[in-house]
């Protein structure tokens, strides 16, 4: 195999499918990228056999000097890249002894190889399986959403990732920790002809919000029993160079995710509007002097007024006041300061309704302006 390319075209191909190769992995083969090139297209996949990224692009006529494939060091390859100058052309060559010999201006790079045939892929079984259309834009969102929710070590390890639920016209994501929920939906087309489940791993949610971008491109997400396939078109950063295809795999997390519905409060009559940007700031100024480690904060409610109170261990003591409209019970509740921050960070009105019934009860907290997006809060026990 021989490839003459430019620096930023191999860079474009390999920045979209490194984020699945893990440094160190039992098998040494996955610490390597898979790098086949024909006359007429360069393919690299990155994989942990969780994730799986290929990234394919069409090739300048004569770049491929000699067709084949090869892997070779994910990491390396990327910071020898990373490393030349920015108009800088690459030689990629394949020697017979199956060492790779990179080389560039006065530089040049020998790095080993494995068989390309050994490299595991994440089998395709899925020609079968629900089809669900919805636009970049809106996917993206979902996640953005909901996946500071998502737990990130528990036994209940089907929660340490995002539920996507497809349900006639709708998607949705849901995540849960156990002490806050958080649901997005939006408008989706899909093959389903009844109530369809899979949950995504934390890691494959965090390369699609890498991946996604905010256009308004149709895509169709494959869910199987066993993995999730969806195929991204990226306008490449390089002129000179035409499109980059990223086909993403993950396997879904085997389990039953809970009954998200039962945890959301319904029929509270305690509802309160609070100024978003003025709430979010006062939490975070009171939550200072909060117990490090607990993070609890007061909401005291009275009549048009919210008193945001936070101690410690060592007598330390915040208070701050905010005129509101509020016109029922006197109630006093405890919340973790960085659940409610979290939820203030993702909602992006004006305001920020909090729906409440009893002071140990859940919390719903939307946006007023916004009925796809929901919150739940658990308050601290103190």
């Amino acid at each position: 195999m021989r490839l003459k390319i430019a620096k930023e075209s191999l860079l474009n191909v390999l920045s979209h499918v490194v984020g699945a190769v893990e440094r160190r992995h039992t098998l040494n083969i996955l610490s390597n990228v898979k790098i086949q090139a024909t006359n007429q297209a360069l393919t690299i996949t990155g994989s942990d056999l969780e994730v799986e990224l290929v990234a394919s692009t069409t090739l300048a006529e004569g770049a491929c000097l000699q067709a084949g494939e090869t892997t070779v060091p994910a990491r390396k390859l990327v910071d020898i890249c990373k490393s030349l100058p920015a108009a800088a052309l690459i030689d990629l060559q394949i020697t017979e002894d199956q060492r790779c010999i990179l080389k560039s201006g006065n530089s040049r790079f020998v790095l080993g190889t494995l068989p390309a045939e050994d490299y595991p892929l994440l089998t395709n079984e899925n020609s079968q399986g629900t089809q669900v259309q919805v636009t970049e834009r809106e996917l993206k969102r979902l996640f953005e959403k909901t996946s500071f929710a998502m737990a990130v070590q528990d036994v209940r390890f089907y929660l340490t990732g995002t539920l996507l639920e497809i349900d006639e016209n709708q998607l949705r994501a849901v995540t849960t920790d156990g002490h806050r929920l958080a649901l997005c939906e939006t408008l989706a087309s899909s093959t389903a002809a009844q109530l369809v489940q899979a949950i995504v791993p934390r890691k494959a949610v965090g390369e699609l919000q890498r991946l996604l971008s905010i256009e308004d491109e149709q895509l169709t997400l494959l869910i199987g029993r066993e993995l999730l396939n969806v195929t991204i078109q990226t306008s490449s950063r390089d002129k000179e160079q035409g499109d980059i295809t990223v086909r993403f795999t993950t396997k879904l997390i085997d389990g039953k995710f809970p009954d998200y519905r039962r945890v959301i409060p319904r029929g509270g009559d305690k509802v309160v509007n609070i100024p978003h940007d003025v709430f979010k700031q006062s939490l975070q100024r009171v939550a200072i002097l909060s117990n490090e480690k607990l993070r609890g904060v007061f909401l005291n409610f009275n009549a048009d007024s919210l008193q945001l109170r936070a101690n410690n261990p060592e007598q330390d003591e915040a208070i701050e006041d905010l005129a509101i409209q509020y016109a029922n019970a006197p109630m006093e509740m405890s919340f973790n300061a960085q659940y409610i921050l979290d939820v203030l960070s993702v909602l992006d009105g004006d305001d920020v309704a909090m729906t409440m019934s009893e002071a140990n009860q859940s919390v719903l907290v939307q946006d007023p302006t916004q009925s796809n997006q929901t919150y739940v809060v658990m308050p601290m026990r103190v």
